[in-house]
């Protein structure tokens, strides 16, 4: 009568090919998780920062310059506005464009675990220049 089983040996590499694969698994949860809060976030930035594009874009007028602010506790804004010449000055002094172009940059910035992170948006915008004063 032959008692046919498994051998110790079989059963230890069975349950450490079962607890490698369950590893795995439980990182690849783990990680996913991460990736969907990081998604997250970035989902947030790029509202906040269309919020703030869409504010400056309705705004009348535009001056160079630097400015900073906060959404909430976590999100914060940093706006960079330049003026682009679109003309160099050397083909002709006496000609006036008949608007100016504006570079606006917006940068939304917030603390994700240790690490800092932005989100940075670019965009232009045309203003017409006032004339010698009138509006």
């Amino acid at each position: 009568m032959s008692k046919r089983g498994f051998t110790l040996i079989e059963v230890v590499v069975a349950l450490a090919i079962l607890g490698v694969g369950l590893i795995v698994i439980i990182e690849l949860f783990s990680g996913g998780l991460r990736l969907g809060k990081v998604a997250e976030e970035y989902t947030k930035a790029v509202g906040y920062g269309r919020m703030k594009m869409e504010e400056i874009a309705l705004s009348r007028g535009l001056a160079e310059g630097e400015e900073e602010g906060h959404f909430d506790n976590d999100y914060r804004w940093r706006v960079e506005i330049k003026k682009v010449d679109l003309l160099p000055v050397e083909k002709n002094p006496d000609f006036k464009a008949p608007v100016e172009l504006y570079r606006i940059q917006v940068n939304v910035l917030w603390k994700s675990g240790m690490k800092e992170r932005t989100a940075a948006f670019d965009s232009y915008k045309t203003i017409k220049p006032d004339l010698e004063g009138k509006s």
